[in-house]
């Protein structure tokens, strides 16, 4: 596949290019409106205009596997993302040589096992209590400006321990958020623009706190380590020392991966659940048959494994809302596929925000349906790469498991301690953003009652009545 055919023309160009810009201003404004407009006259390849360099855009699970399959060989990451290279390093985790790449990916796999991950549930529970208590009885809240800081709370004392969080957590916070604004797509990355200046004082101040805590950590150790005296004790497979260098990067990258994708995840599923209340009343009555008449304290690893209709919902809302509408690479090589020719140099793309609601994959792709993934459903809807909002192959998201842990925690006690209705219409936030809910997406919310143990004596009923052994 890495050769033409002769005579192969490229693939189907969208109609609607201006002079000069081509697609490009269109798409920035609206992104996800332009690729569903390819779709429907194109088909599942077609390309795009941006100032003359031609964006190929493939969707649908057979080329979804195709893309990632083929990355690291006739597709490469290191060249289709060049804010990464600024924002981190050029030798660093995806961007690095494939046996760098490898060799940096074995040291925090480890911490995303099932063994490693049943010590973040606590972590997990306690952030997403602490905000209940900050909500008091009732009230109203804002999605993103609400869930986005109990997401980097969760990050910074999970990765980072709970004393650099509670001294460093506020601080951290706001730098990561200017760090965050290098993701530069459009303007040349050596333009001083302020937000490209912002990121970069705000790396080296960030590349400084966690120098000093390594530091701090090498004097004295944690006993029993925890995940960040872990990583800076952690040697390559071959035993050499990793540099802080790579350390540090590795903490900002699962910091700034995590915080970008499972805020805008966890918002997205928490409106999906509230614009649903049948199924929002499903996860009720799970929620209560692992809980009993806990407010969520009793919240551990095997409960929140076993909330089975929690993570089909989560699933669904991945499905609808993938937070990364887009991901890319550039062509190494010429390419032909389907008898149409990409060019090397040529950028390849894939649209979740298309490809996950293609009726030739899923039907009644616009309905919100979370049961399609049960996998006890005959009609259950689970092919291969066909759900790809943490990515996949190789260079999968490596804290998918932990983000979706993570939502299952903090939703499952926002609905175990709230009664919870949208106040606006929920819609994606405009332009080539990060795809979180726009603001003001404002929540009212009001305690719900708890019996004696500490549990919602509703929701107790419920459950009696449906018949859960937690309350026979």
């Amino acid at each position: 596949m890495a050769s033409a055919a002769p005579g192969a023309d490229g693939l189907p160009l969208l109609d609607g290019g201006v002079p000069l810009l081509g697609h490009l201003a269109q798409f920035f404004r609206d992104p996800v409106s332009v690729l569903k407009r390819g779709y429907r006259s194109k088909g599942r390849l077609f390309a795009m205009n941006f100032m003359g360099q031609r964006m190929n855009v493939m969707l649908g699970p057979e080329h979804n596997r195709f893309f990632f399959e083929e990355t690291d060989k006739l597709l490469s990451i290191r060249e289709s993302m060049p804010f990464f290279l600024k924002m981190f390093s050029p030798e660093f985790y995806s961007f690095a040589e494939m046996d760098e790449y490898l060799r940096q990916r074995a040291i925090i796999m480890p911490r995303f096992k099932a063994a490693s991950m049943k010590q973040y549930v606590p972590v997990m529970v306690e952030e997403s209590l602490n905000l209940v208590e900050r909500l008091g009885e009732e009230g109203e809240f804002d999605l993103i400006p609400t869930l986005g800081p109990v997401v980097m709370d969760i990050a910074a004392h999970s990765f980072m321990g709970r004393e650099f969080h509670e001294k460093l957590g506020h601080e951290f916070f706001e730098l990561f958020r200017d760090f965050s604004g290098g993701m530069e797509f459009v303007l040349p990355l050596w333009l001083p623009t302020p937000k490209m200046v912002k990121s970069q004082r705000a790396k080296k101040k960030l590349h400084a706190i966690l120098q000093s805590w390594i530091d701090k950590r090498r004097a004295s150790p944690l006993d029993p380590p925890d995940f960040f005296q872990t990583m800076i004790e952690t040697k390559y497979p071959d035993g050499r020392a990793v540099p802080d260098e790579i350390i540090r990067h590795l903490i900002l990258l699962l910091v700034w991966a995590g915080h970008e994708t499972t805020a805008g995840q966890v918002s997205w599923a928490l409106a999906d659940l509230l614009q649903n209340p049948g199924y929002q009343q499903v996860l009720r009555e799970e929620i209560a048959s692992l809980l009993g008449g806990s407010d969520g304290r009793a919240l551990g690893w095997e409960q929140a494994v076993a909330m089975e209709k929690m993570d089909l919902a989560l699933r669904e809302t991945e499905r609808l809302h993938p937070v990364a509408y887009m991901l890319s690479r550039k062509a190494s090589a010429d390419i032909e596929r389907d008898g149409y020719r990409i060019r090397k140099g040529e950028f390849v793309l894939l649209a979740p925000s298309v490809s996950h609601r293609m009726e030739e994959t899923f039907r009644n792709a616009n309905a919100y349906d979370p049961e399609r993934f049960n996998p006890q459903n005959p009609d259950a809807q689970i092919e291969s790469n066909s759900l790809i909002g943490f990515g996949g192959g190789v260079h999968r998201c490596a804290g998918v498991n932990f983000a979706r842990m993570e939502m299952k925690v903090l939703v499952a006690i926002l609905l175990q301690n709230f009664d919870m209705e949208l106040i606006d219409e929920v819609r994606p936030i405009a332009g080539a953003s990060t795809y979180w809910p726009a603001q003001p997406c404002r929540v009212r919310y009001k305690r719900r009652k708890l019996d004696g143990a500490g549990g919602s004596a509703d929701v107790a009923a419920l459950a009696k009545a449906a018949g859960c052994p937690a309350h026979a």
